[in-house]
């Protein structure tokens, strides 16, 4: 097997484990390994789909409309509309 020789510092705790590890007769380096694939797996493993519609009424519910606001004209349910009045009202104060 090709490849490079990485140097890594432990501690005194961990340098005592690698040495009984070693004394028993696994090999570190397979151990650096497996941990570097193990790692990497669990960074590239998909996320699990996110579920929007609650984590918005979450957000709703957390944070309310005060009391005495004037309705919208758009509901705020629908990203359409309420992306259509955001750039309305951005471009009324670029003017």
């Amino acid at each position: 097997m090709s490849g490079r020789l990485v140097n890594v510092r432990l501690d005194e705790r961990r340098l005592e484990r690698a040495r009984r590890l070693r004394a028993s007769g696994i090999p570190l380096s397979d151990l650096v390994r497996e941990a570097i694939d193990r790692q990497y797996e669990e960074l590239i493993k998909p996320s699990t789909p996110r579920d929007i519609v609650g984590i918005m009424k979450e957000i709703y519910a957390q944070f309310p409309d005060p009391p005495g606001l004037p309705l919208r004209g758009y509901d705020i349910h629908d990203r359409r509309q309420a992306r259509q009045a955001i750039l309305r009202k951005l471009r009324r104060k670029r003017k």
